[in-house]
């Protein structure tokens, strides 16, 4: 018998582990989904983001801190794609950090930090911050044993990458050449992949791009051919291909071959739906055509002038600043060579005044200078003199930029040795800071612990109180239905007995009367009869009826919350419908039935305030043990997702947890709004 037990027990134990997997394998699987589609670059940011929330929210529940860190880490990723989040990311990606310390979580460290080098590489003067976790990413990426050695050796290169990004921005030409060399170097000792081709083709580009504002202009068109050569082997990367034709084109503009740099602007142009895949590139081939013929002296100015004019729109319908001052700069040039002053000056303006929402000087030094050439007098002086300020702060700025990733990296190894110097020298301070913390902690736990016992009997006398005044309810409810049941009898009784009987009586007496007269007469006679027989047998049914329990099908329950609806339809001028699928609320606890009710009233009043509905439904049913409330209404709806909750709904929470229920809320703007509540019963 008792191995019997034991089987049985066994058997329960084994199947409550495999429910428990298959929950954990579901929730994970959801996980796993919301993160795939907020990576889907087909749905909107905000979707993106929504979805990514989810996953977030999601992983927190099954309280497992490495999927935590993993879906905020997918959260950050699609912030980055949206300036508008730059604060919301930076903080997430700091907390990110942390976390990913405390986890000893390499990937996610590495990671972290090369999104916040990313992200402050696009701040302004905030180099020195991309370049420190810029480092701090290739060092974790070094110390880590996660990845097989071409693995480390990619993401080391995509590093390096980055860092001559930086370092062309500030101008440093030589350390940018050098750093992008490094990881080039690097790639070229990995197997050959799609990966690897697609860094090698943007390596080579960004390394022609130095060598161009290095004036060495034929290595510029060697690597920009290399990179070329790698595009077309690279599918479905057209972009790639196309950035080193212009660069290519523009290298020969610098070096005065405008037939070649021509050709190769005609034959971009030859791909009909580039103003559509890349509206940018196709204003700036436009504009290029236009400089590279006036610089080659063509004589055709209307066609000049009609592309200039129709790339400038184009960059300001996209709102390019960079290409709208670089065209605006151009175009002053091309106004100023053929005799239109009033033009030319009100570009270089222009291109001066676009080009202070830049990083990039060399289009405002261009436009300085030729205002110092438009203007006459102090005012063209005055152009000057901050050309050549301009220019030798530029000079100084970057004469102190060069080695500034050595430096960084050198005072970031100092800061590591002596941090760690002191965390030695503060080991016996943590020790007695943590026994005064726990002592502290002891007396706040002390103190913690005694206002939870007086919430807890709060908490009990709050609910003794409700299920009371559920009672008064009840019984004021069961007493006037009383009084009606008792009313409907003495008017049952009082027809009966009373009226039913008087016409019995007359009818038997107008039978036996011998009534004498013409044929329609004695006719009108009988149906008179006729008549009055029937009007008995209608009192007599509706006698019944009222002395039966027909039309009493509703609770005490229900009857409270059919009253609570009509006195709120009044106020709230709408229509109302209860349905109920079956459910005895008699065998349901009163806890329970006062919770719902006032979850019932914070919905109520939230529909008179704000939803300005004109019907409410009420749906009650039964599904799998769990009492199901739907609170319907058709008004305007509201916001699920902001942050700012009522204290009504905070209310309606509280309690649906206080039943260790849930709860959905899902609206459509100006058409509905749904409350759904599930409480196990």
């Amino acid at each position: 018998m008792r191995k019997r037990y034991l089987y049985i027990f066994l058997l329960f134990y084994v199947s409550s582990l495999g429910a428990q997997t298959n929950t954990f394998k579901k929730q994970l699987d959801s996980i796993q989904k919301l993160r795939h589609l907020s990576k889907k670059n087909e749905f909107d940011l905000e979707t993106r983001i929504t979805y990514a929330k989810q996953a977030v929210a999601l992983s927190k529940s099954m309280g497992i801190d490495s999927l935590v860190l993993n879906s905020n880490s997918i959260l950050a990723w699609v912030y980055l794609h949206n300036g508008k989040y730059f604060d919301k990311t930076k903080t997430l990606l700091h907390k990110n950090l942390k976390d990913a310390y405390a986890l000893h979580d390499t990937l996610n460290i590495y990671h972290t930090f090369m999104r916040l080098g990313y992200i402050y590489a696009r701040s302004e003067k905030a180099n020195d911050s991309a370049y420190y976790y810029y480092y701090n990413a290739i060092k974790y990426i070094e110390n880590s044993s996660s990845y097989e050695e071409n693995k480390y050796k990619i993401y080391q290169a995509d590093i390096y990458n980055n860092i001559a990004n930086l370092q062309k921005v500030e101008q440093d030409y030589v350390g940018s050449q050098e750093t992008i060399i490094n990881a080039i170097n690097l790639i070229l000792t990995v197997p050959e992949s799609q990966e690897s081709l697609e860094f090698l083709s943007d390596a080579y580009n960004l390394l022609g791009l130095n060598l161009k504002d290095l004036k060495e202009y034929q290595k510029a068109v060697d690597y920009f051919q290399k990179s070329l050569e790698i595009s077309n082997i690279i599918p479905n990367k057209y972009q790639n291909k196309l950035y080193a034709l212009i660069n290519m084109a523009e290298v020969y503009k610098l070096m005065g071959n405008y037939k070649k740099a021509l050709i190769i602007y005609y034959e971009l142009l030859e791909d009909g739906e580039l103003s559509k895949k890349d509206p940018s590139s196709y204003g700036a081939i436009l504009n290029n055509i236009a400089y590279t013929m006036f610089l080659d002296k063509d004589k055709n100015v209307k066609k000049i002038d009609s592309l200039f004019n129709k790339a400038h729109r184009i960059f300001e319908d996209l709102q390019l600043p960079y290409e709208l001052s670089a065209s605006s700069n151009d175009m002053s040039k091309f106004y100023e060579a053929i005799n239109k002053k009033e033009k030319a000056l009100s570009y270089a303006e222009k291109a001066y005044r676009v080009s202070k929402s830049t990083r990039r000087y060399e289009e405002k030094l261009r436009a300085l200078k030729q205002l110092s050439k438009l203007k006459k007098g102090d005012e063209g002086k005055a152009y000057l003199y901050e050309y050549i300020a301009l220019t030798d702060s530029l000079i100084t700025n970057e004469r102190a930029n060069r080695n500034k990733f050595a430096r960084i990296q050198f005072e970031t190894d100092e800061y590591i040795k002596e941090t760690e110097r002191l965390s030695t020298q503060n080991i016996l301070i943590s020790i007695i800071a943590v026994i005064f913390i726990l002592s502290l902690g002891l007396l706040y736990f002390i103190r913690l612990q005694q206002g939870k016992n007086q919430r807890l009997l709060f908490d009990k006398e709050q609910q003794e109180a409700n299920q009371e005044i559920y009672g008064l309810m009840l019984r004021q409810q069961a007493k006037l239905e009383e009084g009606r049941m008792q009313e409907r009898h003495r008017i049952s009784e009082d027809l009966h007995d009373g009226i039913l009987s008087q016409l019995l009586g007359t009818r038997m007496n107008l039978g036996f009367l011998d009534l004498k007269g013409d044929n329609d007469t004695i006719e009108d006679y009988h149906r008179f009869l006729d008549e009055i027989q029937k009007i008995e047998k209608e009192i007599r049914s509706l006698s019944h009826e009222l002395k039966g329990d027909e039309a009493l099908t509703k609770t005490n329950f229900e009857s409270i919350i059919d009253q609570y609806l009509k006195n709120q339809s009044l106020i709230g001028d709408f229509k109302y419908e209860i349905i109920n699928r079956s459910i005895l609320f008699d065998n349901i606890n009163d806890f329970t039935k006062v919770n719902m009710y006032r979850i019932l009233q914070e919905a109520i009043q939230n529909i008179i305030k704000h939803s300005k509905a004109n019907h409410v439904l009420i749906n009650f049913y039964l599904e799998a043990e769990r009492l199901n409330l739907i609170i319907e209404d058709d008004g305007v709806g509201f916001d699920v997702s902001s942050d700012k909750k009522g204290i009504g709904l905070k209310n309606i929470a509280s309690r649906v947890q206080k039943l260790k229920g849930s709860f959905k809320i899902d609206t459509i703007p100006n058409k509905k709004t749904v409350i759904h509540i599930i409480i196990p019963v």
